[in-house]
């Protein structure tokens, strides 16, 4: 009787030892562990999509609820679609986020205005995300010309926590007043058109905007909610006066005026520009101080009651060498810039003094404060030619903490910056921009940054699909070139 043939059929089975093989056992292992926890008693748990969206509302910071949102797919999509619950309930940042800057705006000049109709936008290097993304989930307001021509030649005013202020300029709208819209770039139609403002003085042409919206109040109130603040000049009697009037959401209508505490010159009102707002007072920066203007406290008629003059310890008669700031830590600072000299070579460097409060929600404290230099930031890669630098500061993040600043031709470094100030870095956005008026940066607020937290399923934390990149092989056996792609 001939032996059994082993070897052949222990031949056979390594052959058959394949993926099938393995597909069989990863079957049987899962329905072993199914049936064991059939046995014990204890099925798994899914929570449901409301239960996830309340822990995620209770985490420590944004930074976490990122890292939740890169945890899978399905995390993702519960922090992109309940942003708008999650982001109230987290605490302040405590640091600059730069990522929350998406670009600028501005308007040309010098050109038609059917060449430029809509405010220009330049992209920063934190929007690649969503211009390689996806088309559908592109800036919408590349789309603002969809409306009709209703935003047609109008100009940036003003610009925080995610919302946009503009000034509407069509044709046959001068005499009706000045008309403002607030609207927040990354959501569709969430242009929000403010009544007209009709002052008994006439046109309002030059004037300061303030906007506060509902992150700024404590306990913070809805994302529909916001707040306008012009300061302007107009003639009552033999001089101008300086006035404030304020427009509430909540009320839809404008409230009444209410005379400023110091008379801003008509020359001067033009270059007062956007303030900043810190614990719910507005503040621009003037000449000899200061102006603080409390936005979170009106009185029955919707005006301005608290108002005030924080002094400087010496004047700054420059408008576009001096911004004012916010620090991480919610301190109020101003910054001027300069040129220093460093090894035989002329630097730009930017100056940082802070001011102090004896009361923190009291404006009026601030005449006893100090106002100190504590701060100099050098930038030695940016190397003057002569003194005349031909700077302009022109728009502070208070979340992303980026400074937005144009050069000239003399300077030697004509073109737009962005000043990093959480990693003390200075990159160039443009090769133009000191020709460009009504130049505004423009940084979203959290929910819209957890919404883009996933996109197409899949968190900014992952590393994105590798592109496909052409080339050429050649087979090792017979020689042929072939075109293979990754």
């Amino acid at each position: 009787m001939p032996p059994p043939r082993t070897g052949q059929r222990c031949l056979r089975l390594s052959s058959t030892n394949t993926a099938p093989y393995c597909r069989k056992a990863k079957d049987r292992r899962i329905k072993k562990d199914r049936q064991h926890r059939k046995a014990s008693g204890s099925p798994t748990v899914s929570l449901s999509d409301d239960l996830l969206t309340s822990i995620f509302a209770g985490l420590s910071d944004a930074a976490a609820a990122v890292r939740c949102a890169a945890t899978c797919r399905r995390w993702g999509r519960v922090v992109a679609t309940s942003a708008s619950i999650i982001s109230p309930s987290l605490p302040p940042l405590g640091r600059f986020l730069p990522d929350l800057a998406v670009g600028l705006f501005h308007r040309e000049i010098d050109l038609p205005a059917a060449a430029s109709s809509l405010p220009c936008f330049v992209p920063m290097a934190s929007a690649a995300r969503f211009l390689l993304a996806s088309q559908q989930r592109l800036l919408s307001v590349v789309g603002l010309g969809d409306d009709g021509g209703f935003l047609n030649h109008s100009r940036p005013v003003a610009s925080r926590n995610g919302r946009l202020v503009l000034e509407l300029r069509r044709e046959g709208h001068a005499a009706g007043g000045l008309r403002l819209a607030v609207c927040n770039p990354m959501m569709r139609n969430s242009i929000v058109v403010v009544p007209p403002l009709i002052s008994s003085a006439g046109t309002i042409q030059d004037y300061g905007c303030a906007l506060l919206t509902g992150q700024d109040l404590r306990p913070p109130r809805c994302n529909s909610f916001f707040r306008l603040l012009l300061v302007y000049n107009h003639n009552r009697g033999p001089g101008n006066s300086t006035v404030l009037q304020c427009y509430s959401s909540d009320t839809g209508c404008w409230g009444r005026e209410a005379e400023c505490c110091v008379e801003i010159p008509s020359t001067k009102i033009c270059d007062i520009g956007q303030a900043v707002v810190r614990r719910g007072v507005a503040f621009w920066a003037l000449d000899l101080g200061v102006l603080g203007a409390r936005l979170d406290q009106i009185d029955q008629h919707g005006a301005v009651m608290d108002m005030h003059l924080v002094p400087y310890d010496t004047p700054h008669w420059w408008p576009e060498k001096r911004l004012l700031g916010i620090s991480p830590d919610n301190r109020l600072f101003f910054m001027y810039t300069g040129v220093v000299r460093c090894k035989k070579e002329k630097i730009m460097m930017a100056n940082f003094s802070y001011f102090e409060f004896e009361e923190e929600d009291n404006i009026r404290t601030g005449t006893k404060g100090i106002c100190r230099d504590e701060k100099h930031l050098r930038m030695p890669q940016m190397k003057m030619s002569h003194g005349n630098t031909a700077i302009k500061l022109r728009w502070f993040g208070e979340k992303s903490g980026l400074v937005l600043f144009t050069m000239g031709r003399p300077s030697g470094h004509r073109g737009t910056f962005v000043l990093n100030l959480h990693d003390e870095v200075v990159n160039k956005l443009a090769h133009d921009g000191d020709s460009w008026k009504n130049l505004l940066g423009y940084e979203m607020d959290m929910a819209a940054y957890l919404a883009s937290s996933s996109v197409d399923g899949r968190s900014l934390l992952e590393k994105p699909p590798m592109p496909r990149v052409w080339r050429f092989a050649q087979c090792r056996t017979t020689g042929t070139r072939y075109i293979t792609y990754r």
